[in-house]
Parts: structure tokens; sequence; C-alpha cells
């Protein structure tokens, strides 16, 4: 019995549920925020909070409204104008947009105690939140598909399923980093 076989019989996953994709959406998501260009992730904001409903789109205008300094905020609840403001959030802190978007509730301020979000089912501390619709909307979007290749050997995914296989930022494989490093070629 190998090592995952024990750690599986510890803590058994579970796989394919709504809170495994909405984690796989996020992670894709701030994957996309940290790698893709502005106009690429402009677009696919654009696109997303196209999708949103009117009181969602409400929500994310007194959020961003609240949260950024006046010559940042949108002037509207429009997504284009939502887009650019939420960009320049990400500009000015990259975590930023996704603290926003976490936010459960409706409204500015609420939603602040970590077990608001929470479901009694244990679904993910987001799931009545922005987050999980735009994540879901901003991975699937033309504008920034080709810049998900490289996700599945990203830290944002081995977050959610540790399977995954993380590159060192050097890339290459480890006989060339043997190589680099001893000048003695590995297998």
């Amino acid at each position: 019995m190998g090592i995952r076989d024990r750690l599986g019989k510890i803590r058994p996953r579970k796989q394919g549920g709504a809170s495994d994709v909405q984690a796989m959406d996020v992670a894709r998501y701030t994957f996309l925020l940290r790698v893709a260009p502005s106009d690429a992730l402009r677009q696919a904001h654009r696109e997303a909070f196209a999708t949103l409903s009117s009181d969602q789109s409400e929500a994310l205008f007194l959020r961003l409204d609240h949260d950024l300094p006046d010559g940042l905020r949108p002037p509207t609840a429009e997504p284009a104008d939502l887009a650019q403001a939420a960009f320049s959030a990400q500009l000015l802190d990259p975590g930023h947009l996704v603290r926003i978007l976490r936010r459960p509730g409706q409204g500015v301020t609420e939603g602040h105690a970590a077990g608001s979000g929470a479901t009694p089912g244990g679904e993910l501390l987001y799931a009545h939140s922005l987050l999980a619709s735009v994540a879901g909307a901003v991975a699937v979007s033309p504008a920034v598909t080709e810049w998900l290749a490289g996700f599945s050997n990203s830290p944002e995914a081995a977050q959610v399923d540790p399977s995954h296989f993380v590159r060192s930022p050097g890339g290459g494989t480890y006989g060339s980093t043997l190589a680099r490093h001893t000048g003695v070629a590995g297998d």
C-alpha cells in the first residue's frame, strides 16, 4: 500500500462536488490574475460582470465604490466600468480584488466574520459571494484561455489538488538542473 493510499484512507477526498468545481475555478482565476495581460483581464472581467444579476452588479459597485480611492471608483454599475475599477483594484493590491469578491452578502461591510459565508454542508467560505460566479466566468472567457496553459503546473493548482506537480521557477528537468549546477548530466 502506497503513501497516497494510506492518506486516502485517513482523509478521503470528496471529488466532483460543487465545492471542488468552485475551488478549481477560483484557483484558475487567481492564476489568471497573476499571469494574464491587463487587456485580456479587463475583457474577461467585462464578460464576467455582464453575467451578474442586477443585485450582484449593484453589490460589486458598492464594494468598489467604498474600497477604492476617488479617481479609481466606478462611475456606474455597467460591466465595463466595473471591470476597469476591478482592474485598478488589482493593480493597487494584487489580493484586493479577490477579497472584494469573496465577501459574502450584498452590503459593503457585512459578512466579514469567517463563519458567515459557510453553509451547514461545509461548502466553501465564498459560496455565497461573488467570487465563485466571477471566477467561473473569467476562467472560461475566450480572452484568457491561452493563459491557462501553465495552470496545471502552478502553485494555485497544487493548492486545490496536491497531486498537481509544481515546477521550480527555473523550469527544466532534474537532469538539466543537475547539469547546470554540477556539470554532470542526469538521466
